[in-house]
């Protein structure tokens, strides 16, 4: 069976090492579909996505093992800036060269000054340490010959350092969501994808890396206690309630309580799952005892988080949905991920949310009907749910392939996921990362003119449902409608 797989590669600054790669993956049929290596970003890391069959793969990986080019773990290495005060004169500098080769030190950066004429002069070394037991020992030895002072040092904040920098960068990953060896690897290969793609349109490598690091630390920031979303209630009929979860971050989860039974549309980040389960349990204590359904406006990561989760729960949804789900479980791009520009960003968002697509026995699939392509809102189903009746809107997959809208004519309600957000009601803190999707995909749509006619015509048909709807989109605060404008 053919498959792709994504190789990190740690190759010295040597001639041939590359050639030495590319001859061990053609040696077993494989074909490279992707090579990216940056020395401004990092002196040795390469990165490959091949594809080939499965046993092939495996004889690369161990020959890649063997050679020690493979990167499947990372070493606890650490970079230290220096700065030495030693006399001017030839050899000054001899001793501490010494002293780092005898350590097998690799030097990332180095500058010698004089401070002025004939008095001391100053050396400031970026050194990396393979063995952090070594570091006191290693400075004690210089210290026997100069002053020796230590400066704060991030290399991710700075670009003295380019012989680690992924796995500096990784490190700070593993801290920040716990991923093991294996996703940290995954993290190295879909982060340096990002960066290729946006370098690729003149974006400065940095910036790039700020970004994602930003996106990752936000994301971890709101765990635990610190997981604060609002929620609020509607009373929509004598029967029927609606309750709001509005979290930090990642979409907001609809709940329509009827009698026993729940209605669940869009989850949330799967990060945040246990932080939800307690917000769900609190608010239903017999949460657990009722009868669940769980439906999504779009298979965006974002907003499928718990359909794993909440397992005693039937998940309906559309035929296209189903499908983007099912290439998710069996390792295949989805949707979003079949836009280039989209797959990187896809990949993180899955590493960093801790996120597992569904089981698909549990679907219950409707719009099987539906035509493949189709540049209307089309009409695709319909169903009831207590006391209120749905129809079910399909777009034409300008922000993702199977997107939908829900609407309920009495009383006037609709879900719009992601096709309509309301975005006055954003918090401050949303906009913050809301923006950081639209620059690391060029876009959250995957087709940015189709999405702009689906957003007309759902703007027209909730014109249509009159004033006092009440609009609960993908992002932000609910929606009531005055005087909606096209």
């Amino acid at each position: 069976m053919r498959k792709t797989e994504n190789f990190v590669t740690h190759l010295p600054d040597q001639h041939g090492a590359l050639l030495l790669v590319c001859g061990i993956i053609r040696e077993h049929h494989g074909n490279i579909l992707r090579l990216s290596y940056n020395k401004a970003v990092d002196l040795h890391t390469t990165f490959l996505e091949v594809r080939g069959e499965e046993e092939d793969l495996r004889r690369i990986r161990l020959a890649l093992e063997e050679i020690g080019y493979l990167e499947n773990s990372l070493p606890s290495s650490q970079v230290i800036m220096l700065q030495v005060h030693h006399a001017s004169g030839p050899g000054t500098i001899y001793p501490i060269l010494q002293i780092l080769d005898r350590y097998q030190v690799n030097i990332s950066y180095i500058n010698s000054y004089e401070l002025a004429p004939d008095q001391d002069a100053v050396l400031r070394l970026g050194i990396l340490i393979e063995d952090p037991q070594t570091i006191g020992q290693i400075l004690n030895e210089i210290s026997a010959y100069y002053p020796v002072e230590i400066e704060e040092y991030d290399p991710l904040e700075t670009p003295l350092d380019n012989t680690v920098f992924y796995i500096r960068m990784a490190a700070r990953m593993q801290q920040l969501f716990h991923l093991s060896n294996e996703k940290t690897i995954e993290f190295m290969s879909e982060a340096n994808r990002v960066l290729q793609m946006l370098q690729e349109r003149g974006e400065n490598p940095q910036t790039v890396f700020e970004h994602i690091l930003t996106f990752a630390e936000k994301l971890a920031r709101y765990r635990g206690a610190h997981f604060k979303p609002f929620i609020t209630h509607y009373q929509l009929t004598a029967q029927t309630k609606l309750h709001v979860i509005e979290p930090p971050l990642g979409s907001n989860t609809y709940i329509l309580e009827y009698q026993n039974e729940l209605l669940l549309i869009d989850t949330g980040f799967a990060l945040y799952a246990e932080e939800m389960m307690q917000v769900l349990h609190a608010l239903f204590p017999d949460f657990d005892q009722r009868k669940k359904t769980l439906m999504i406006t779009h298979a965006d990561v974002d907003h499928c988080g718990l359909l794993s989760v909440i397992d005693d729960a039937r998940i309906v949804l559309n035929q296209k949905s189903a499908q983007g789900l099912i290439r998710q479980l069996d390792g295949r791009a989805d949707f979003r991920e079949k836009n280039v520009f989209h797959l990187g960003y896809s990949r993180l968002s899955r590493i960093f949310s801790c996120y597992q697509p569904p089981n698909p026995d549990r679907f219950v699939i409707f719009g099987a009907d539906a035509p493949d392509e189709h540049e209307e809102l089309l009409l695709i189903h319909t169903f009831t749910f207590g006391d209120l009746s749905f129809e079910v809107y399909e777009g034409s997959g300008g922000h993702l392939y199977g997107e939908m809208i829900y609407v309920c004519r009495e009383p006037r309600l609709a879900f719009t996921g992601d096709v309509y957000l309301n975005v006055k009601g954003f918090s401050d803190r949303l906009k913050d990362f809301l923006a950081l999707a639209p620059y690391m995909m060029t876009s959250v749509d995957v087709d940015p003119e189709r999405a702009r006619r689906t957003r007309s015509q759902v703007t027209q048909l909730l014109q249509a449902l009159g004033p006092g709807t009440l609009i609960g989109t993908g992002h932000g605060a609910v929606e009531m409608q005055s005087n909606l404008q096209k």
